[in-house]
């Protein structure tokens, strides 16, 4: 894959598209300081139809709820989106109309559906429409056409990332899309077709179009928003580790069950466990599995945990057709506080499942991403709550309605109680009932409880197996709120989000389940993170462990580990650790793994209870030290036993009392002493003079 162009593309179309967007925005006068009524019926002379009308209204609606520039890049991603998920069917023929809609045949920039429009199957395409375009000559206005009734049949395919034909988006959808040099042009020549074949494009295509926005949100040592936080934390995971984790999680899980499975045959990371246990999860079959990714992003891990599910369905003899549904109803399910990741994550797993499945787009089947939105009350000037009366069962707990306010930081950090359940249960059953009667609180209140409840009870499941890649930012970039609410909820690893996740997941995994986790190593040996390696040890197993070299990510300068466990003690269970540190750089992590893998005795493959780690003080994850080191700690003696160590001769003030060679005049050096007993003498006779 040409990462290069793709990253190159990406970047320039995000500029582009928001500039071109907010030149609609003032075509139509959705501007900040907009001197037009809401209801205006002309701008500049201009007359507006009343679908024109409507979606003014509403895009003026939205510019005061998050912001003009905030909608302006709203809308610049949802085409982008679009374009992108268009592009990615078109070329694997998954489209429904069976036509090219942004290129020809021979992969040249000339849409092959203006060569047909008056053929091309498009339900709710406006034929009449079509045919006055077609004598009008307006090439723009007919490919406008088609391709907004192409993403309006799509929406009931993928709703989770088209909308229905008429929303407000749609007239924000740049003018000139068939210019030379526009986006659809450089979309469609300047990225290779070939680098389409995979699925995972989709990730890194919306990875490259934040990675401006990510580096300028650190360069700003800004501290985080609920509209930075999401793009600011997305880092795409290598292929690599994903196969690693979900194949000593879940395919851990599978072959547990099915020890006579020929499936692990295929895992090149796979580690087998290092003896026979009794402590896992049982299964029937593939239809028992729960998988959760609860920081997704764009799907990666859900789209290989697909791959893997869907093999365990073929081998327990499943027709082909029916096991997609089956996978995006019964086993996968991920979570995501940034909803434009949450649509490719929901785009990669449809287009997954219509890999296998030609007739999955007409099923009605969506894959399980929930977006973790906030639910927002009223307050007044002291903070309040004030739409909320104040029996309302939640009202009694103000910390957890503050966490519903700020889930669009929070997340699925967020572990509701039962109580917390069962407050929030009451109050949507209750206001529900009022909706009906057209209480005094109003709708409104009824909804946002109702989707309040929704989110929790999702947040509040176990899984079989739960596989991330967590966030990872400093509790310097935390806003005061996240601040205050990680200190709160999670004491024990408060300096960074990835350490509270990794404790979030142990909550997220059943009893005996299996997890997967790429993060920063610094938790294996850092004494911040003392205590989560006792609860690691104590009370979890530690299944398996990759320790990349420090410069062994590409992407990112972070020093990474990737590991799995089990949720639950074995004790004496062996687990088998990959130390990557001799070989440098990303390019040669995953070949020397595999070598590992492969060959236990090539001498950076260890088997090691994690139990002995305690031997050391601070209980580091040293599985690299021999049986005589840990020996040693436990049966040696210690040195503050004998004395206590100190510095010794030190002047206090180098720069004041300490010269360089340099610095010292000629008529005070020797050069050619032959003995330090001469070169004594010689500074004995200087200071005499």
């Amino acid at each position: 894959m040409n990462d290069t162009a793709i990253k190159n593309f990406c970047t320039w179309a995000r500029n582009t598209l928001i500039e071109q967007v907010e030149t609609r925005m003032r075509r139509f006068s959705v501007v900040e300081a907009n001197a037009l009524p809401e209801d205006a019926t002309s701008v500049d002379g201009m007359p507006l139809s009343p679908d024109e009308q409507r979606q003014r209204s509403e895009l003026l609606r939205l510019q005061r709820e998050v912001g003009h520039a905030a909608l302006a890049e709203r809308a610049a991603y949802t085409w982008f989106n679009r374009l992108v998920a268009i592009r990615f069917m078109e070329l694997r023929d998954y489209l429904p109309c069976r036509v090219r809609m942004l290129s020809a045949d021979d992969g040249s920039f000339a849409p092959q559906v203006l060569k047909c429009a008056l053929d091309v199957q498009i339900e709710g395409l406006d034929a009449s429409r079509v045919m006055e375009l077609m004598q009008t000559g307006d090439d723009e206005a007919l490919f406008r056409c088609l391709f907004l009734a192409q993403c309006d049949e799509l929406s009931s395919c993928i709703p989770g990332v088209f909308d229905r034909v008429g929303s407000a988006m749609e007239l924000l959808l740049p003018d000139g899309l068939l210019r030379q040099d526009s986006v659809i042009d450089r979309l469609v020549t300047s990225i290779p077709e070939e680098d389409w074949e995979r699925v995972e494009i989709l990730g890194w295509m919306y990875q490259y179009y934040n990675a401006e926005v990510k580096d300028a949100f650190f360069k700003s040592k800004a501290k985080e928003t609920p509209d930075t936080i999401g793009p600011a934390t997305q880092l795409f995971t290598p292929e690599w580790i994903v196969r690693y984790m979900v194949e000593n999680s879940l395919g851990r899980l599978w072959m547990l069950n099915f020890p006579e499975s020929a499936l692990c045959q295929k895992w090149d990371y796979y580690i087998a466990p290092d003896a026979e246990h009794e402590d896992f999860i049982r299964i029937d079959g593939p239809e028992d599995i729960t998988l959760c990714d609860p920081a997704c992003g764009s799907g990666h891990i859900l789209v290989y945990a697909f791959q893997l599910l869907f093999d365990m369905y073929v081998e327990r003899g499943y027709r082909e057709r029916e096991i997609p549904q089956l996978i995006l109803e019964k086993n996968l399910s991920g979570m995501e506080i940034d909803p434009r990741a949450a649509q490719i994550a929901n785009l990669a797993l449809a287009m997954c499942a219509r890999e296998h499945d030609r007739r999955f787009f007409g099923r009605g089947v969506q894959a399980d991403v929930l977006v973790v939105a906030p639910t927002k009350f009223q307050r007044d000037e002291a903070g309040c709550v004030i739409e909320l009366p104040e029996d309302a069962a939640i009202m009694a707990d103000q910390q957890f309605i503050d966490a519903l306010e700020h889930l669009d930081e929070v997340g699925s950090l967020l572990n509701p109680t039962e109580a917390q359940l069962e407050a929030l249960r009451a109050d949507a059953a209750r206001f529900a009932a009022e909706v009906e009667s057209d209480s005094l609180f109003g709708r409104g209140l009824g909804v946002k409880l109702q989707d309040a409840l929704r989110v929790c009870e999702a947040l509040a499941r176990k899984f079989d197996c739960v596989v991330a890649n967590p966030p990872y930012m400093g509790s310097s970039s935390f806003s005061p709120f996240m601040s205050k609410w990680i200190k709160k909820n999670y004491p024990d690893v408060k300096s960074d989000l990835f350490s509270s996740f990794i404790v979030r997941i142990m909550d997220y995994a059943s009893e005996h389940g299996e997890a997967g986790i790429m993060c920063p190593f610094v938790w294996m040996f850092i004494g911040s993170y003392e205590k989560l390696r006792e609860k690691m040890i104590n009370e979890k197993t530690i299944t398996s462990l990759v320790q990349l070299e420090y410069s062994g990510f590409a992407g990112a300068t972070v020093p990474i580990c990737t590991f799995t466990f089990h949720n639950g003690y074995v004790d004496g269970y062996k687990g088998g650790y990959v130390r990557l540190s001799d070989f440098v750089g990303a390019a040669v992590q995953a070949p020397k793994t595999r070598e590992a893998i492969a060959n236990p005795d090539c001498g950076y493959f260890y088997r090691r209870n994690a139990k002995t780690f305690t031997q050391i003080p601070g209980t580091p994850i040293a599985y690299w030290a021999s049986d005589a080191l840990l020996n040693a700690f436990e049966g040696g003696k210690k040195l503050s036993d004998i004395g206590k160590p100190r510095q010794g001769l030190a002047t206090g003030e180098n720069a004041r009392f300490v010269r360089e060679w340099w610095e010292v005049g000629l008529d005070r050096e020797k050069f050619d002493c032959k003995s330090i007993k001469e070169s004594l003498e010689w500074i004995a006779c200087r200071m005499l003079v």
